[in-house]
């Protein structure tokens, strides 16, 4: 490319040789990291970033100098180089589909324009600036305006499942000033420079000009085929190159995932340094003792011909003597169980059952398996509502125009009342009694006068509705023609459609059963059927003129259409959006009796729960249009912030608007979404929900899923000026400190929170909000709002934030996670949660109708908001105790198995002579103790969990267990297992035991022969005794700890750690060229080997497991209770609850004692 950073691309379409000169990439697509060459020492570079490989690699290099390495090097080079191997040959693999999976895609055929004819080639031979065709159902080579295709209205469909998961068809439109020029056979004259956005990730973002008829014509995303995806339904597209390789949209957005470590991971780090510094302690202790002995006494042992070096040199050479003996405090096999360990929990999460959503055939997804153990330590769940909470499928409810309210009212008083649906798609229902909209509109009854008649401003004069006719005809027509669907004709002439959002298609389709069906949607035009359902009358069609859409976003809040009436000649514009938005925008002299009417049917459509939408329109006076349609021309062009300069000239038009009425949208709960929540809250989890409702709506929602109840005391904070919020959050503090209520809620809108999260070096809370930077006083007023909402969040159980946007909904996760140090969990469906999903420590998508991205975001989805309760209170719970306790065994083990090398020192003149032999401390960890630690890490169970299914069936005894699981998960939620007090406890135990496994072997050997030839027990006897003692007391303490036993754990610890242990005894023995040949087969019939295991074993089962025991038997934990009632119960001791008193209280047990 011509320049280093490109602000605006300027492409010659068909000037092959001018494009040349820029310098754009070629199509070729690459996406390996290495070659022949580089494969080798890139590779090792990458994994020598891993500070403990380096650690390893420190020690092999120190074992091969033999004035100070005790052992061979091979011990300490064939496990790290084994461990480098493997992921070498994993990344080799990766990078060779990746370019076999390359070469591919780069052979595909595709057919680019050339000399008057399109001619098959490869697609790495595109190039910026060409034409190219694709067919139906190929894959789209890369980026293409397009510039015609085969569909009659010029829109065809594309599908984007590579690019953001989604399998909906997407619509794309031809540029309107060669829709009707461009075909597949005809020869195509177009030269034109385009100029649009240089390359960037975002899919859904494109701006751009064609220079055409001397005039620059404006593209966007609409007219944008995106690389990587497919052309469906549409038999042939023609699209201009525009971006190509590895500056596509597809490839722009190939980036790793933002890193998130957990807090045991973390954690980990920490106490690898602990016992980095209790290696050295002991080192340095060896170097000292070593120097003080070599002074002190290696004049009366001059037999051991010693080296003749100082005593200070000698020390040193000490130091790192005993560096090398005792580094497997820290072992390499750590990392890789690790690493095993999480992909095992995220295969086996993958395949749960009790995961899968019949709804959408899909079951837990797993992106992030770092996280597995965090999904059991959450404290805070942020949760989006539309499609997280409820199912995102809207059916249409009410209406109010002019005096009436359209709807079944029943369903306003009873919650539980439904109306069987009439029709029905995977966006919406429809069970709308349309008889008295119909008649009022077609009918005479049409002819009641309004109640409150309403002003209409008309070219500078006033015009009144005087019947409800008027006023519901304008309503109508409002729903018909302001939206952004688009239509699809089935093979029956049906018409269907479509749209990004599940509301405006159920507004668009409800309007059409009543008679005002959107009939053809053109660039430029839009046709209307009136079709007088029931009544003995013509169908009437009216087209309109289409100028311009304004489209809705998060800030905006609404989108506008405006129109010109073909028939009168007027200019239409129509509005949708919150009413908070509408009503800001209204003229002064609309009925204030009509807004009030409006405001109070709004009110009682919230407290039932529905999404509102206001609507209006105004007529637009032809000089005012056509000056005002110049800005947004000029706007439309523009290459830099195109969308806020068009939003900002939509400011200057949606003005002055009149009422027109309102609509109720009902969007229901997913299944069990009460029942789930309620456990989470019984788990000790803060719930937060987050949405764009109003207050009301999100509150009566708050109360349906359960967030509150009326037993919780429950305050609202609405969005008033600065220093009214301030007083109204003091007061909320003051209430919540005097209540007796444990459980308290809060309410909180979207205008309270911006001065929540005002941030003074944030330059955009800065603009917005001039009078607070600019006052010290109002300054400190926000400061202190800050922290009162953080002080009454902290008593909160829950807490609602209504009227908020995508980007506040992570400003509260950001400032809850910064500010609290809480552990949070977001969780969403749609594009406009994903900043959330990010910033949280744990992100959850949903598979919902809103598309993909929140779950390609995400670090795990989910199907369901009920499939929660499995994540967390079972895998997330067992992930964190399985893990914590695996890491708390495994320096445990390593520690029994170390410091006998330290207790040696004293009894070798600090020698650095190895207890054990090398073969062994090699295989100790990877060989005779991994499977069974592996076992247990994956299949431990402090409770055994009855499935949904199960419980379901069996009726009460199950389901009483179901209810008490969520107690248990404050183990993880305090952190109860992986705790400072249980790592020195573990610690101290490894101390103690090792001990042990030292000192009764070598008491043992001190008096008596080794065999009836009189030999004596030697070193290498005593080491083999030693070590079978670690064996069998590291595997009795893990078959202490294990709860729950199966076949895998007998198998692991008799079938491969002891087995394979005794088998490499005797092979070794008769292998081994060293002074220890034949030792194994001497210590085997000696019975000091049988008299130190017994000895040792003792010690421990009955040190460990009478204590165990004991606390079993006198405080027992609440799994431990709960596991003994699932016995009771499959035993048939118990039918019910209220026989067995040792149940926990129903309530979190917040005092509960550790799982451990």
């Amino acid at each position: 490319m011509s320049e280093d950073i490109e602000t605006k691309r300027i492409i010659y379409s068909n000037g092959n040789e001018v494009n040349k000169i820029k310098r754009f990439p070629t199509n070729y697509v690459s996406t390996t990291k290495y070659n022949v060459i580089t494969f080798v020492p890139k590779c090792l570079f990458e994994q020598f970033k891993k500070v403990a490989n380096i650690y390893f690699l420190v020690a092999a290099v120190l074992q091969s100098i033999p004035i100070i390495s005790p052992l061979s090097p091979i011990s300490a080079i064939a496990p790290l180089g084994f461990v480098l191997c493997v992921a070498m040959l994993r990344e080799g693999l990766e990078d060779y589909f990746r370019y076999k999976s390359d070469k591919e895609t780069n052979s595909i055929p595709v057919n680019i324009y050339i000399d008057g004819s399109f001619v098959q080639m490869r697609c790495a031979q595109i190039q910026v600036g060409q034409i190219v065709m694709v067919k139906k159902d190929e894959p789209i080579p890369c980026d293409l305006i397009m510039l015609a295709n085969s569909n009659e209205n010029s829109v065809a469909f594309i599908e984007t499942s590579t690019l953001d998961g989604e399998k909906a068809l997407k619509p794309r439109q031809s540029f309107p000033k060669t829709k009707n020029l461009i075909n597949d056979k005809d020869f195509i004259r177009f030269f034109n420079v385009i100029e649009c956005d240089p390359p960037n990730p975002r899919i859904y973002h494109f701006n751009g000009t064609i220079s055409y008829g001397k005039k620059k014509k404006p593209v966007d995303k609409n007219h944008l085929l995106l690389g990587g995806a497919f052309l469906r339904n549409t038999s042939w597209a023609i699209g201009v190159v525009v971006y190509t390789g590895r500056e596509t949209k597809l490839r722009q957005n190939l980036m790793s995932r933002a890193f998130k470590q957990s807090r045991i991971d973390k954690k980990v780090n920490l106490y690898i340094c602990y016992i980095l510094f209790l290696q050295f302690f002991f080192c340095i202790t060896c170097a000292i003792c070593s120097g003080i002995w070599v002074d002190e006494k290696m004049n009366e042992h001059r037999y051991l011909h010693g080296r003749d070096y100082p005593s200070i040199l000698e020390g040193t050479f000490s130091y790192f003597t005993y560096f090398l003996l005792l580094n497997t405090m820290i072992p390499i096999s750590l990392i890789v169980s690790l690493e095993f360990l999480k992909v095992a929990q995220g295969f086996f999460m993958e395949r749960d059952v009790e995961m899968y959503s019949s709804l959408r055939d899909r079951t837990c997804k797993v992106s992030s398996y770092s996280l597995n153990e965090e999904l059991g330590m959450i404290q805070h769940i942020f949760s989006d509502k539309t499609g997280t909470l409820t199912q995102n499928r809207m059916e249409f409810k009410f209406c109010s125009v002019g005096n009436k309210m359209y709807g079944e009212f029943r369903s306003l008083a009873d919650k539980e009342f439904s109306v069987t649906s009439t029709y029905s798609t995977r966006e919406i229902r429809f069970s709308f009694n349309t008889k008295d909209i119909v008649n009022d509109s077609f009918s005479h009854k049409g002819n009641e006068k309004l109640e409150f008649p309403l002003p209409i401003k008309f070219n500078e004069k006033m015009i009144t509705f005087q019947t409800q006719r008027e006023v519901l005809d304008h309503f109508l027509r409002c729903l018909a023609l302001c939206h952004e669907c688009l239509i699809e004709t089935n093979e029956g002439g049906e018409i269907n459609y479509i749209g990004q959002s599940p509301d405006e298609i159920a507004l668009v389709d409800a309007v059409r059963h009543v008679g005002f069906r959107c009939g053809k949607i053109k660039d430029d035009s839009i046709q209307l059927d009136i079709l007088p359902f029931g009544l003995d009358q013509q169908e009437i069609r009216e087209y309109y003129e289409k100028y311009c859409i304004l489209e809705f976003d998060s800030n905006r809040k609404r989108n506008s259409v405006i129109v010109r009436d073909l028939k009168t000649n007027l200019i239409f514009l129509f509005t949708k959006g919150a009413d908070n938005i509408i009503k800001n925008r209204l003229d002064p002299s609309n009925s204030q009796e009509y807004i009030a009417k409006i405001n109070q049917d709004l009110e009682t459509f919230a407290k039932r729960g529905y999404r509102t939408l206001l609507f209006a329109f105004k007529i637009i006076k032809e000089q005012d249009f056509l000056i005002w349609k110049e800005k947004y021309d000029e706007a439309c062009t523009a290459i830099e912030n195109r969308n806020q300069k068009i939003a900002d000239i939509a400011e200057e038009i949606e003005t002055d608007l009149f009422l027109l009425g309102c609509t109720a949208v009902e969007d229901a709960l997913q299944e069990e979404v009460p029942q789930t929540i309620n456990a989470l809250l019984e788990a000790g989890i803060k719930i937060w929900m987050l949405t764009g409702d109003k207050l009301e709506t999100a509150e009566n929602i708050g109360r349906t899923c359960e967030l509150f109840d009326d037993n919780m005391l429950v305050e609202r904070c609405p969005g008033f000026k600065l220093e009214a919020c301030c007083e109204i959050l003091k007061n909320i503090l003051e209430i919540f400190n005097s209540a007796d209520q444990n459980s308290k809620a809060l309410i909180i809108e979207g205008h309270a929170l911006e001065y929540v999260l005002y941030n003074p070096n944030d330059p955009h809370s800065v603009r917005k909000y001039p009078e607070i930077t600019e006052s010290s006083e109002r300054a400190e007023i926000a400061k202190n709002i800050k922290k009162l909402f953080l002080k009454i969040a902290e008593k909160c159980k829950t807490v609602i934030c209504c009227r908020v946007t995508p980007g506040q909904k992570q400003e509260i996760v950001k400032l809850m996670k910064h500010e609290t140090g809480v552990t949070t969990l977001a969780i969403g469906d749609g594009a406009n949660d994903v900043s959330m999903i990010l910033e949280a420590h744990v992100g959850i998508g949903i598979y919902g109708e809103e598309g993909m991205q929140a779950v390609q975001a995400s670090d795990y989805a989910i199907g369901e908001f009920k499939y929660l309760w499995e994540l967390l209170l079972v895998h997330g719970r067992f992930n964190y105790i399985r893990e914590s306790e695996m890491i708390m065994y495994f320096f445990y083990k390593n520690l029994v198995f170390t410091i006998p090398q330290f207790f040696f020192a004293f009894y070798c003149a600090y020698s650095g002579q190895t207890v054990y032999d090398d073969w062994y401390i090699s295989l100790y960890n990877t060989i005779f103790t991994a499977l069974p630690l592996m076992v247990k890490a994956l299949f431990e169970k402090d409770i055994v969990v009855p499935q949904r299914t199960e419980s379901q069936a069996s009726g009460g005894d199950l389901l009483a267990i179901r209810k008490y699981l969520p107690l248990l998960y404050c183990d993880g939620r305090c952190n109860r297992v992986f705790t400072n007090k249980n790592f020195l406890w573990w610690m101290f135990l490894g101390f103690f035991h090792s001990s042990i496994i030292f000192f009764i072997p070598l008491l043992a050997i001190q008096e008596g022969i080794m065999n009836y030839k009189g030999d004596n027990y030697d070193i290498w006897s005593f080491s083999v005794i030693s070590f079978s003692c670690v064996v069998f007391v590291v595997n009795l303490k893990l078959l202490l700890t294990t709860r729950l036993w199966n076949k895998f754990h007998s198998a692991a610890m008799l079938g491969t750690s002891i087995f394979l242990y005794v088998l490499f005894m005797l092979i070794y023995d008769n292998l081994t060229p060293l002074q220890a040949r034949d030792t194994v087969l001497e210590v085997l019939t000696s019975p000091v080997l049988y008299f130190s295991i017994i000895l040792t074993a003792s010690y421990i089962f009955i040190f460990d497991g009478s204590s165990h025991i004991l606390r079993r038997l006198l405080k027992p934990t609440d799994s431990e209770v709960l596991l003994d009632y699932s016995t009771a119960i499959k035993q048939e001791k118990v039918h019910n609850t209220l026989t067995y008193k040792k149940l926990p209280p129903s309530t979190p047990s917040f005092s509960s004692s550790s799982s451990t």
